[in-house]
């Protein structure tokens, strides 16, 4: 049996789905049945006959950051995906993030370890690692003194949790997914950003990022998980672009004007201090957190040289990807 966490997200709904088609025995956890519509819709996306593999997934109802209402879920696991997370740059989440990224994560590791599970693989961030070297590698470590989100915080504290369980026998992998392109989740992360230029976005940033397709996530981590590796980490980067590029890309596959000015940091830094300033006074989430600003004028690079000599994968073109995403979105509209 193969526990999968965060299975109603957008790397865990397409997990779930590559582990089903594999025909394996497998469990997933869910909040409130809301939650679990998102994962069907994704099946729908690539299946023609997408409930007669969605019933074969066994759904349990239960929130890792209440270990009580874990109780019975580890019986007959053996092996474990933990892709359940918070992703919030709203400081007002920082509170939640603790309990869901950090306490939920130990509370996992904690009924693993106790029921002697295989393997262990946690699904981190690129948030987590250092920003000193250029390529990125597993070995630039975390540096107090950048500045960091809250996100990016309670992600490494998770991390730190993961390695002290290793230190403790139980065997483990983390990866480190750069920006996750996928499909079906159209309000939020990249998904949302297809939904803008299709509606006209013309601004684009000055920045640049690795950017890799969720497939790739799913079928590295798949194949990590049965391999002889055990307490290592690895990033999964994709392809680097700037996000005038990518924005293009966007835009051409949905058939869309192109983004066509460019937005000065400063601008794009006061119009986030507005949002922060409204949301404050109206209650509402923040939409563009000057964490999220700074990430979109910077430009790191990250070395997927240690995860390809290790499994020898071949990732998705970016434009593939792209295009791919693109096809799902206009299917939708």
């Amino acid at each position: 049996m193969i526990l999968v966490t965060g299975a109603t997200g957008l790397i865990g709904s397409h997990l779930t789905l590559y582990l089903v088609r594999k025909g394996l025995n497998l469990r997933a956890l869910y909040r409130n049945e809301r939650s679990i519509e998102k994962t069907r819709r994704v099946f729908a996306m690539y299946e023609s006959k997408p409930d007669e593999l969605f019933e074969k997934i066994h759904w349990v109802k239960a929130d890792i950051t209440d270990i009580t209402s874990l109780g019975n879920v580890l019986d007959s696991v053996s092996q474990i995906y933990h892709a359940a997370a918070l992703v919030s740059f709203d400081d007002r989440d920082r509170d939640i993030l603790y309990q869901t990224n950090v306490e939920g994560t130990t509370n996992l590791l904690y009924l693993a370890q106790e029921n002697n599970i295989k393997k262990f693989l946690h699904f981190s961030s690129i948030a987590v690692l250092g920003r000193y070297d250029h390529p990125i590698t597993e070995k630039t470590h975390w540096n107090w003194k950048e500045k960091h989100s809250e996100y990016a915080v309670t992600k490494y504290l998770a991390e730190m949790e993961v390695w002290r369980a290793s230190q403790e026998g139980l065997p483990v992998l983390i990866v480190n997914p750069s920006v996750v392109l996928g499909a079906g989740f159209w309000h939020e992360g990249t998904g949302k950003l297809f939904q803008m230029i299709y509606n006209g976005m013309s601004f684009y940033p000055t920045g640049a990022n690795d950017f890799v397709d969720v497939w790739d996530v799913v079928k590295t981590s798949y194949t990590l998980m049965h391999s002889d590796i055990i307490n290592d980490s690895f990033i999964i980067g994709g392809h680097h672009s700037s996000y005038k590029e990518l924005m293009i890309m966007i835009s051409k596959s949905l058939h869309t004007k192109e983004p066509t000015h460019k937005i000065p940091f400063q601008l794009a830094l006061l119009i986030s201090y507005l949002n922060t300033l409204m949301a404050k006074i109206t209650g509402r989430p923040y939409n563009l957190s000057t964490g999220i600003i700074r990430t979109l004028y910077q430009n790191p690079e990250y070395s997927s040289q240690k995860l390809i000599q290790a499994i020898h994968h071949q990732f998705i073109p970016l434009k593939a990807s792209v295009a791919n995403i693109a096809g799902q979105y206009l299917k939708t509209i």
